[in-house]
């Protein structure tokens, strides 16, 4: 295995996802989806498949079911880097009710 070309694999998933440094909204994150869903072939390909993992819940209907798996994956790989994704809560008042919202960095050693 090409160790170079499995980071320039990852960083190039990082980038799909928003995750280049900043806090990115959950919601952004969910719209890289397509791209991970799209070259999965070439991840099962390079990757070690512990780090891959099972990526068919990826294609869920359910936004939680599909957001769960696809920050599963992104703490794979990011461990595979040594490297972190960490999460920050934010609560905001939507129409008299508190509404959780989502943040995700990731952290490099």
């Amino acid at each position: 295995m090409d160790t170079i070309s499995n980071k320039t694999i990852i960083q190039q998933v990082f980038d799909a996802l928003g995750l280049n440094g900043d806090w990115t909204s959950l919601e952004t994150i969910d719209s890289g989806c397509h791209y991970v869903l799209e070259n999965q072939d070439l991840l099962k390909e390079k990757l070690p498949k512990r780090i891959v993992g099972d990526l068919t819940l990826l294609s869920s209907d359910v936004a939680l079911t599909r957001r769960k798996s696809l920050l599963a994956f992104a703490r794979r790989i990011a461990t595979y880097l040594e490297c972190g994704l960490i999460r920050k809560r934010t609560q905001i008042r939507v129409n008299k009710k508190t509404v959780s919202k989502y943040s995700y960095k990731l952290v490099r050693a």
